[in-house]
């Protein structure tokens, strides 16, 4: 596998070349055109619901399965979400997503920013890749990019408008050194580890990591409470954890007002 990943690497589209880089441009910039059209049609809740999915690394497909398996689950609970998906993978020709650089979530973030100055927004977020105590790193074909820290995670999220309802979900080992920068009262906040843990099922043909594979349970349902998802998902992967005989334990994070924790998928997603 090393190897094979090497090898790709050295041909894979980065973007250094003007061609893939043009290729990711338009991408998002289709992506980002969709989403102002669908903000602009009414609609049946009060609050629009977009997702935004970055997968971040390109050692492992698990991180793209990951952001598509959580746009095809909320679709089921809020069927109106609208969808901006990037991801960074070991391509060769031609790019199915634009990259998930911080210069594309810089452009992502300030139309997101506009977009909620004008109408009232439920924000979902999930990054997934490998990650290191404040650090949630970046990978195209085997080259390092500047990571995502929480100083600039934290203002994105910050210029939004302050009614905008945000989900943050972080896949990735020691993503709880996130926790405490981000918390903020419109915000539910889900980690796969702890600040000083590791997190597990990265490794490239894993359907899911093990933090969006039991998140995403019969208990990722419009009628539970994010306390029942949370309780429901830590369970899965401390089970999970004792299967493999994998120590330490991830011990996975939330953080939420009380009576965010309380309110269903359904409400959190779409109503006031």
């Amino acid at each position: 596998m090393t190897i094979l990943v090497t090898s790709l690497g050295a041909c894979a589209l980065t973007p250094q070349k003007e061609e893939a880089k043009k290729q990711s441009d338009d991408l998002l910039q289709i992506q980002l055109q969709e989403v102002k059209a669908h903000l602009s049609r009414p609609g049946t809740t009060p609050y629009k619901h977009i997702f935004l999915g970055s997968a971040q690394h390109s050692q492992s497909l698990v991180f793209q399965r990951d952001i598509v398996s959580m746009a095809e689950r909320l679709k089921t609970i809020h069927p109106d979400t609208s969808t901006i998906l990037l991801s960074n993978q070991l391509e060769t020709q031609k790019l199915s997503f634009p990259f998930a650089t911080r210069p594309n979530l810089d452009r992502v973030f300030a139309n997101l920013s506009a977009w909620s100055q004008s109408h009232p927004l439920s924000l979902t977020v999930l990054i997934s890749t490998h990650g290191a105590p404040d650090v949630l790193s970046v990978n195209i074909g085997n080259q390092y990019f500047p990571a995502l820290r929480s100083t600039q995670l934290k203002a994105w999220l910050d210029q939004l408008h302050s009614r905008t309802k945000i989900t943050l979900l972080l896949s990735a080992c020691y993503s709880g050194s996130f926790m405490e920068a981000l918390r903020a009262e419109n915000r539910m906040i889900l980690t796969a580890a702890a600040a000083d843990r590791n997190s597990f099922g990265c490794h490239y043909h894993d359907k899911n990591t093990w933090f969006i594979g039991q998140l995403l349970g019969p208990h990722f349902s419009p009628e539970s409470s994010w306390d029942e998802v949370f309780t429901a998902t830590r369970a899965g992967i401390e089970n999970q954890e004792k299967l493999h005989r994998v120590s330490p334990a991830s011990n996975p994070q939330m953080s939420g007002s009380e009576r965010n924790r309380k309110m269903t998928l359904k409400q959190w997603f779409s109503n006031d």
